[in-house]
């Protein structure tokens, strides 16, 4: 059996780390996406002419007898192959969505009339990979499907990330965009004399005289300043869909101690007092304390810190990642 993969031009990082052991699939790559860029609006001539490549690359899947074709998230080209099949009715091949994500419904009109069509055009959907249980949970109630419809499977991180030499600095890291709750991490860090760096933060608010914020940096330099690092903050609002594990993950491989808000989309990758710290949500007075402990104890930053590594290395690598969405496809031919 083989796995058709709709994605763009350029091959992802990842890509050079798979391993073909792992899989009960051959891979290949069909390339779909105009490569100067993914289009904003679908009434825009990039959308038309992407739409055609997705089409001619589902046909291809089909003449050849593909088992699978796998998109990513939930982009255009999700959209526009669950679009399809749906519409005609096909079953073949077996559309999968692996890293599934997406904004959680409101009561707004808005939201109600995007999630209604989100569950017809994904209705042919065969299987939706996602990056936390409970958010497995929560689109199988919101969208009315059947739980066997969504599997969990472990984010992954970049391997070259435990190669990347390292210091047990003085400083913390707080970086990402996402559903960030950099408001309650800043009221935390009154009182701290432990020096911050937030990467990603956009709000106005006056910070304190230890905290430096970069709204923007290139990733390689936020890799540098998580090497330099003794403890990385990830502050998350209480969402029930995936966020924060990128940052998680990447500090985990690079040996750092890491406090993490307890939400849906961590409570899979932390174990507190084991792997990392868990804080309430909205509780600055927690954070605070949570960072003073790790500041003040360096054999319990240590352990933990040597405690996440090597879960990464046993549990979130790619090959890790590859084997898990194999065995949800494979039990689901059962």
């Amino acid at each position: 059996m083989s796995l058709a993969l709709a994605r763009s031009p350029a091959e992802p990082w990842w890509w050079q780390f798979v391993d073909s052991d792992v899989l009960e699939y051959s891979v290949h790559y069909v390339l779909v996406v105009d490569p100067e860029g993914r289009p904003r609006s679908m009434l825009s001539r990039r959308f038309a002419a992407m739409s055609l490549g997705i089409v001619r690359a589902l046909g291809r899947a089909r003449r050849e007898r593909d088992t699978f074709i796998t998109t990513g998230e939930c982009d255009w080209t999700s959209f526009v192959i669950a679009g399809v099949q749906t519409l005609f009715r096909m079953r073949r091949p077996r559309h999968v969505i692996v890293q599934f994500i997406m904004r959680e419904r409101t009561a707004s009109l808005g939201s109600r009339l995007k999630y209604a069509f989100m569950g017809w055009c994904f209705s042919s959907v065969d299987l939706c990979v996602c990056s936390a249980r409970a958010e497995c949970d929560y689109y199988a109630r919101a969208f009315g499907w059947p739980r066997s419809k969504l599997a969990f499977v472990p984010f992954h991180t970049d391997p070259r990330f435990l190669d990347i030499p390292v210091q047990d600095g003085d400083y913390a890291v707080s970086a990402g965009r996402s559903f960030r709750d950099y408001d309650t991490l800043l009221d935390a860090w009154e009182g701290l004399d432990v020096p911050l760096w937030v990467v990603g933060y956009k709000g106005a608010r006056p910070a304190p005289q230890n905290v430096t914020i970069k709204r923007e940096i290139p990733l390689a330099d936020l890799t540098t300043l998580i090497a330099g690092a003794g403890i990385v903050v990830v502050p998350l609002e209480e969402r029930r869909i995936s966020i924060g594990q990128s940052v998680i993950l990447q500090a985990m491989a690079m040996g750092k101690a890491v406090v993490v808000t307890r939400v849906d989309g961590t409570v899979d990758y932390v174990e507190h007092m084991k792997t990392g710290l868990l804080v309430p949500p909205r509780d600055p007075a927690a954070l605070r304390e949570a960072v003073r402990l790790l500041s003040s104890d360096v054999t319990l930053r240590r352990r933990l810190a040597a405690a996440a590594l090597e879960q990464i290395k046993t549990a979130h690598l790619v090959s890790h990642y590859m084997r898990g969405v194999s065995d949800a496809l494979t039990q689901g031919t059962r």
